[in-house]
């Protein structure tokens, strides 16, 4: 083989890595962010000797270790969807040198690649695909004990004969493509997207585009979106005039009952937060960390920070961020939260007034909040907590409608909306009063 030829063969082996790369990164970030996104908020990883433990005492602690160590870079989708795209490539890599003997290698190497990207499209965390190339990279150094020379040169055969060549290159990058097309065809991965994009939306408080995924049409086909929507419109002030827009069953279909999952405690702890109820979103937010693998979240973490800081417990959100800064990608972040808790807590005793002292001590003992009474809570708040919103008001007189509580929703309406003119009152209020 000529120079010329032995250089282009290089470069072709070179470029199917290269374009696998490019195929699954830009795919993926697309198709699977919020998916990225979402698995990084339940994950899990800190540089410290309990985690360690923990970790080593269950099943598979390397790939664990290993996993849990990716998935704190999932918070950057971008570097996700590359994290993602180099695991296959790895797999790639790792089978063509398990079947270096064969001719045909780079189309296994392409099979291989195409599967494991698939498997982990349909994965709820990163473990998937990084068992997938620990089992091939221990495969490929039990390969290399393999003496495969000699045993083909014994054959009358040479190592080197029969390289795959340029076609079986482009049937490499072939097969990524074709799991490429299945994966962005894939139902169970959109509706999977589509539900984490929406989760993670009322997580980040982005509710213009949380309301453009879960629309009215959406909820009709799927009534599981109609809370997030609802709260979406509350947040915006918007639940009482477009509440009926959606299909609502009744008090249940607000989310402020249901069941135990991480998506429910998710969901009631961002009600709680929206209507000024931060205690009780604390409570929510702790029992999200318990239905995680390792009993908290960076997710849960970063939000316990947030609430803590807005209830006046500095000292608390600074011991929470002191055990996020352990984990390499989130340093950043835990000194903001460090520097705003320790602002705030000095302008709190710069102001050291009797009145400044007495809301916060208010404010960090919220009433308590009863499991099965909605609208005992939201009067407690609007009763007793200085954070109290409109939106606990909207929200109170829309569970009462709801409930068919004529008696309450009349008395309230008049308490807070008793000079308001009629067709400044909210659609759905003004349809209840004129009906009932």
């Amino acid at each position: 083989m000529t120079d010329k030829k032995k250089y282009i063969a290089l470069a072709v082996r070179l470029a199917v890595p290269v374009a696998i790369l490019a195929i699954v990164w830009y795919v993926t970030l697309p198709v699977m962010r919020y998916t990225l996104l979402m698995q990084e908020q339940k994950g899990f990883f800190l540089l410290t000797g309990d985690y360690f433990r923990q970790v080593f005492s269950d099943r598979w602690p390397v790939t664990t270790l290993i996993s849990d160590f990716l998935v704190q870079f999932y918070r950057n989708a971008s570097l996700g969807a590359l994290i993602t795209a180099l695991i296959v490539v790895k797999t790639y890599v790792m089978t063509c040198v398990i079947f270096r003997f064969a001719s045909f290698r780079q189309v296994l190497g392409g099979l291989a690649a195409a599967a494991t990207w698939y498997a982990i499209a349909h994965a709820d965390t990163p473990h998937t695909g990084v068992v997938i190339l620990m089992s091939a990279f221990l495969a490929a150094l039990l390969s290399l004990c393999i003496p495969y020379s000699k045993i083909f040169r014994t054959a009358g055969k040479t190592l080197g004969e029969g390289k795959s060549g340029s076609w079986q290159a482009a049937a490499a990058v072939a097969l990524v493509f074709c799991s490429a097309v299945l994966i962005v065809r894939d139902t169970k991965i959109r509706d999977n997207e589509k539900w984490y994009a929406v989760e993670y939306c009322s997580r980040a408080h982005d509710w213009d585009v949380l309301l453009a995924i879960a629309t009215p049409e959406l909820c009709r086909s799927d009534m599981s979106y109609v809370p997030y929507s609802l709260l979406a419109l509350n947040a915006k002030g918007q639940l009482g005039e477009r509440m009926m827009d959606y299909p609502v069953t009744g008090p249940e279909s607000l989310g402020d009952l249901g069941e135990m999952n991480w998506s429910a405690y998710s969901l009631r702890s961002q009600i709680s937060e929206l209507t000024g109820g931060t205690n009780e979103a604390i409570h929510q937010t702790y029992q999200m960390g318990m239905a995680t693998p390792h009993g908290i979240s960076f997710g849960v973490l970063r939000q316990l920070i947030r609430l803590e800081i807005e209830n006046g417990s500095y000292d608390l959100a600074v011991k929470h961020a002191m055990v996020l800064r352990r984990s390499p990608f989130n340093v950043k972040t835990a000194d903001a939260a460090i520097q705003m808790a320790m602002s705030r807590k000095a302008e709190d005793a710069d102001g050291g007034s009797a009145d400044v002292k007495e809301e916060a001590e208010v404010r960090r003992a919220d009433a308590m909040v009863s499991d099965n009474n909605v609208a005992y809570n939201l009067s407690a708040i609007i009763t007793n907590s200085p954070n109290a919103t409109v939106a606990a008001k909207e929200r109170l007189l829309c569970h009462l409608l709801l409930a068919g509580d004529r008696e309450g929703f009349n008395a309230l309406m008049e308490e807070f909306f008793g000079d308001v003119p009629a067709d400044r009152i909210p659609r759905s209020f003004r349809n209840y009063m004129i009906n009932k």
